[in-house]
C-alpha cells in the first residue's frame, strides 16, 4: 500500500527553543531512524511548519499562549538540524491543523503522523485527515511523538484511538524496560525514559524508595509514617502528612505516564516489580549473584536501608 508520512512541526522552537521540552528532544533519534527507513522504502514525506508573523502576540492564539515562537524567517521557525538530510514537501500552517494538508494527499492509502505536539498539532491534523479520508488508514506512531506533558500525550493518544485513528505503540517489552529505571546501588535515583524523575517532595521520593526496598510487599500508612517520620507519634497531623506525601508521589508518576507501577489497596501501597527495572531486583534474579555493580553502598541517602545493605554485603562475601 502507498504511504505518506506527515512530520508535524519538528521545528527548533518546539524542540530546543522557546517552547522546547526534554520529551521533544528525546524523540529525535527515533524519528530520524524511522525517516531513514521510510525513505529507503520510497515513502512520500511531508513536513509541516508552524508559521506565525511578527504580530503573533496580537492574535487569539498569542493571547492564550503569549510566547513568541516559529516566527517566519527566524531560526526557531526552521526544521531541526537533524532533519537537514531528509527531503520532502514543506507545508506552512498558521493554525494547529492545516486546512490545505488534505488537498495534498493523493492515492496514498496509509497516512502516518509523527512529531509535535501530540496533544495539539498532531491530534488536530490527524482528526482533520480522518474527517476528509474516512476510508484511508490514518495512524500515529506514539514513539515518535511528544506532548506538552506525558499525561497530555497519553490523553491525546487515547482520544485518537476513540476516533478510530490507529496508534502504533512502542515495542511493549522495550517500553516497560525504558519506562522506569531505579538505581539503588549508591544513592537512590529514579529515571523515566532515561531522564531523572523530579519529585515535588523529598519525602515522596523516599516513600518510593521504601516501596522499592519492600520488593512488592504492601505497606500500611502507619509503616510509612514510622519510616518517614521515625519516632513521631502517629497522630492526625502525621496521618495527614502521609496522605499528602502519597498523593504527591502518585501525581508525579501520573505526570510521567507510569502511575500503574503503584498498586493500591485498602491501607496498603506497593510497587509492581514487573514494571520497574532495578539493579537490586536484577541482582536478586541472578543465579550467579553478580555483585560487580555493588560497592558496599545501597540507598546511601536513607538510614533505614542499612538492613538491606548488610544483606547485600553478606552476599558479596
Amino acid at each position: 500500500m502507498k504511504k505518506v508520512m506527515i512530520v508535524v512541526d519538528m521545528q527548533v522552537d518546539f524542540v530546543t527553543g522557546s517552547l522546547g521540552t526534554g520529551e521533544a528532544q528525546a524523540i529525535v533519534p527515533k524519528l530520524c531512524k524511522k525517516l531513514q527507513k521510510e525513505r529507503e522504502q520510497g515513502t512520500r514525506i511531508i513536513f509541516t511548519k508552524d508559521t506565525h508573523g511578527e504580530d503573533y502576540l496580537e492574535t487569539q492564539e498569542g493571547g492564550k499562549l503569549p510566547v513568541k515562537h516559529c516566527i517566519r524567517g527566524t531560526e526557531g521557525w526552521e526544521l531541526i538540524p537533524e532533519l537537514s538530510g531528509f527531503t520532502g514537501e514543506v507545508v506552512e500552517k498558521p493554525t494547529f491543523g492545516s486546512t490545505i494538508l488534505p488537498g495534498l494527499i493523493g492515492e496514498e492509502e496509509v497516512i502516518e503522523l509523527v512529531g509535535l505536539c501530540t496533544d495539539i498539532c498532531v491530534i488536530s491534523n490527524a482528526l482533520l485527515l480522518k474527517a476528509h479520508f474516512p476510508e484511508k488508514i490514518i495512524q500515529v506512531d506514539a514513539s515518535c511523538c511528544a506532548g506538552v506533558t506525558l499525561e497530555s500525550h497519553q490523553n491525546a493518544l487515547a482520544a485518537m484511538k476513540m476516533c478510530q485513528i490507529d496508534v502504533l505503540e512502542e515495542n511493549r517489552e522495550e517500553t516497560e524496560a525504558e519506562k522506569i529505571t531505579v538505581q539503588t546501588f549508591g544513592k537512590f535515583q529514579v529515571f523515566a525514559g532515561g531522564r531523572p524523575v523530579k519529585f515535588a517532595r523529598r519525602k515522596s521520593e523516599e516513600l518510593f524508595a521504601f516501596l522499592i526496598d519492600r520488593r512488592g510487599a504492601g505497606v500500611s500508612n502507619t509503616e510509612i509514617a514510622s519510616i518517614l517520620f521515625e519516632d513521631k507519634e502517629y497522630n492526625r497531623s502525621v496521618k495527614n502528612q502521609v496522605q499528602t506525601i502519597i498523593s504527591q508521589m502518585l501525581k508525579t508518576f501520573r505526570e510521567y505516564g507510569v502511575e500503574d507501577i503503584i498498586v493500591r489497596q485498602w491501607n496498603s501501597l506497593a510497587v509492581d516489580t514487573s514494571k520497574v527495572k532495578c539493579d537490586f531486583y536484577d541482582f536478586l534474579k541472578s543465579e550467579e549473584n553478580d555483585m560487580m555493580n555493588f560497592s558496599g553502598e545501597y540507598m546511601s541517602n536513607y538510614s533505614w536501608a542499612e538492613y538491606t545493605t548488610g544483606f547485600l554485603i553478606q552476599q558479596k562475601l
